[in-house]
């Protein structure tokens, strides 16, 4: 048998079982809640795990050199270094320069004359390991998207896989919500366990169908995606969650305001305006009246999240440099929370905010690097495209992940794996795909 044969078999099979992985893991993850709970989470993590090592073989069978990573990488990967830093035992001396607070804090609780010398800058670091596996999870999407996928119809494939999958949830969660529990007001929906998980995936699936009805040459096929968008976009309506309806606003609005300069022909807008009318009869249809007196709370549901975020300021007075550890807030917010509540808050309902608290000014400056040298990089190479497949689809991804990072800002969006997954790997496709450039077919449909 020719060996450049048996070679080129192995790369296939490789490669098809990556993305495999990758298309079961976009069905699976947002079922069950997200997978928060333990158990799907290491079902979840077990299933990265898979996937790293059928790229590493795909890698190591086609060729160590064709391996591709964004130089912003590096800025990450300082990220997780911190973060491991701060589960790395040091000695009391040092621990007292680098963290004096969590010095203080071993010093005040723990015991009189243990002999303990060593000691963590996370006070609990079993929540600081397994908030770092997941970052190394979500690296490891990020990774693997942007050197599995090279072809359009590739691109395609992972585009309406989630696309019609996110159709499928938002399917299952009117009629949960709407038909068996006749539009009771509920937490939850669909196969989320909290209504703002679900509008906080469904932010990203929103413009990204925007942007495939942008697409499609075909008359049909347009108006079969231009419905989708809008029923998904309805959804986040109809889901009650107010921040992702204000985030969605600002998705559709960012779409709107950048198609309207150099992607403008004309039609573009027309399709943005009618997903957006269209969206807005669907939720006419199922009724308004829940939104309306859902969004007549919004400065209580607002404030309460202001006031919980004021912990922040707290923890980054005594915790400036490295934080109080990934996974710690829960721990430590007892004591910098400023009123009296019998809730127990896991979260700051502020992503951005409890990430720079637990991970110092150090580690959110690199974290928040490398998401801005990515996003600037995608945003700058999408100016001087003008393939219309490059610049419809990574234009709704791109609003997309924007969308969800302003969400973020009134929620924990980016601690559900099955939201943080998404962001990931749509990250990674929107970022290969403004960079690659295909070969022209015209005989090409949608």
């Amino acid at each position: 048998m020719n060996p450049n044969k048996e070679n080129d078999k192995k790369k296939i099979s490789f490669h098809f079982i990556c993305e495999i992985l990758l298309c079961l893991l976009i069905i699976s993850t947002p079922l069950f809640n997200g997978c928060v709970s333990p158990p799907l989470l290491f079902v979840f993590q077990f299933s990265i795990l898979c996937l790293f090592l059928g790229f590493l073989v795909k890698i190591s069978v086609e060729s160590p050199s064709k391996f591709i990573y964004p130089p912003a990488i590096y800025f990450f990967l300082i990220f997780i270094g911190i973060s491991i830093f701060q589960v790395i035992p040091l000695p009391k001396l040092f621990l007292r320069i680098v963290s004096p607070a969590a010095f203080s804090l071993y010093e005040k609780y723990l015991p009189q004359g243990n002999d303990v010398n060593f000691y963590t800058i996370a006070l609990y670091p079993l929540p600081a390991k397994t908030e770092i596996i997941k970052f190394i999870n979500y690296l490891t999407v990020f990774i693997v998207a942007i050197n599995l996928v090279s072809m359009k119809k590739q691109f395609k494939r992972f585009f309406l896989l989630i696309i019609f999958w996110g159709l499928c949830l938002c399917f299952y969660g009117l009629i949960r919500n709407y038909f068996i529990f006749n539009g009771e007001v509920i937490n939850s929906f669909g196969v989320f366990g909290n209504k703002n998980h679900f509008a906080g995936y469904m932010l990203m699936v929103a413009p990204l169908s925007v942007g495939y009805a942008m697409y499609c040459r075909n008359g049909a096929k347009k108006v079969i995606l231009s419905l989708i968008a809008s029923f998904i976009c309805a959804s986040i309506f109809l889901s009650l969650s107010r921040a992702a309806t204000v985030s969605l606003l600002f998705s559709l609005l960012l779409m709107g305001m950048l198609i309207k300069g150099k992607w403008s022909d004309g039609k573009k807008e027309v399709i943005l305006a009618a997903i957006a009318a269209l969206g807005m009869v669907f939720v006419l249809i199922a009724g308004i009246n829940p939104v309306l007196h859902k969004f007549s709370f919004l400065w209580q549901g607002l404030w309460k999240r202001l006031i919980v975020a004021d912990s922040f300021l707290g923890m980054i007075k005594d915790f400036p440099l490295f934080g109080i550890g990934s996974g710690n807030f829960s721990y430590l917010f007892p004591i910098y929370r400023k009123f009296i509540s019998p809730v127990h808050y896991y979260y700051m309902h502020n992503d951005h905010l409890q990430l720079i608290a637990e991970t110092g000014l150090l580690g959110g400056f690199f974290y928040f690097s490398f998401l801005y040298l990515i996003l600037k990089d995608i945003f700058l190479k999408l100016k001087v495209r003008r393939d219309p497949f490059v610049t419809n689809m990574v234009l709704g991804g791109f609003c997309g992940l924007m969308g969800v990072i302003v969400h973020s800002f009134f929620e924990f969006d980016f601690h559900i794996p099955a939201i943080s997954f998404l962001f990931w790997l749509i990250l990674g496709l929107v970022y290969k795909c403004v960079n690659t450039h295909f070969i022209a077919n015209m005989n090409s449909s949608n």
